[in-house]
């Protein structure tokens, strides 16, 4: 081999290499911040992300095989009701399971106690009109669901054998009852808060539950707090970061708090998981 060729050979290497590297990277979930000095929080953050998103994807994949079995039955029959009270009983956090047409009208709801809900025209909310409009599965942010509750709600489309779209199947499942599951366990016995906000800020879950439900941009509770409301907007804008505000939710004096944050999500819905923890 030429002694002027092997240097090219190396340096194109070296490039394929480097090339290489930077897809993997755009492939990984938004990691824990580099800026996370403090190792306890950038492993409950890391542990957070990947069991939230873990207990996430459960989910969707128990849907898919649900939606597939009801793809050979009828929406409405004895074997799709099946279906869909076993699906309901997987995850204590799913609070129904519904099938619906290709219009948008529920066609059966199960367990039993959710009946009522069945001929109500959901073709309004958008995660409905984006699988009636891309056949593909969503999850939606949390919205007040037919069944009259805030809940989200994770949706995959209904093919027959013939590859023929005929609605939708669904999961309606409390947020706060999912992540309590993964951050209960996970933060108990270290110094930090967890919370879990979507990026229009409403708060999905917090180790206070006072905190679960507010809007962070709206409620009075903050509007006091002016770092508070910049360190939020950073987290709803920011997929991954570190912050320090004051607050103080019982009235008193503020406490000085810092944040540490990262994303875990599902469909392309993202929610944005927090560590905190007062500064001493």
């Amino acid at each position: 081999m030429s002694s002027q060729l092997y240097p090219w050979i190396v340096a194109v290497a070296a490039v394929l290499v480097a090339v290489g590297a930077g897809f993997a990277a755009l492939n990984q979930p938004a990691a824990a911040p580099d800026s996370v000095t403090d190792e306890e929080a950038a492993a409950l953050l890391i542990c957070l992300q990947s069991e939230i998103t873990t207990a996430l994807e459960a989910l969707d994949s128990r849907l898919a095989y649900a939606a597939f079995d009801l793809g050979k039955t009828g929406l409405n029959d004895a074997a799709a009701r099946g279906i869909l009270a076993n699906l309901s009983d997987t995850d204590p956090a799913i609070v129904d399971c519904t099938v619906s047409d290709a219009g948008g009208t529920i066609i059966a709801a199960e367990p039993a106690a959710y009946h009522d809900v069945e001929g109500a025209d959901i073709w309004g909310q958008a995660h409905v009109r984006h699988v009636l409009a891309t056949k593909r599965p969503i999850m939606s942010e949390v919205i007040t669901v037919a069944e009259g509750f805030p809940a989200a709600v994770i949706t995959a489309p209904v093919f027959t054998n013939e590859s023929l779209f005929v609605g939708f199947a669904s999961v309606v499942f409390r947020p706060e009852a999912l992540i309590a599951g993964v951050a209960g366990p996970a933060a108990n016995g270290t110094s930090y808060q967890v919370m879990v906000v979507q990026t229009d800020g409403r708060v999905l879950y917090d180790t206070d539950p006072a905190q679960v439900g507010k809007m962070t941009f709206e409620d009075p509770l903050y509007a006091d707090y002016p770092d508070l409301l910049e360190v939020a907007r950073r987290v709803a804008d920011e997929r991954y970061g570190t912050a320090t505000y004051g607050f103080a939710a019982d009235g008193g004096q503020a406490v000085r708090k810092d944040i540490s944050w990262t994303t875990a999500g599902l469909h392309g819905a993202e929610w944005r998981v927090a560590v905190i923890r007062a500064v001493e």
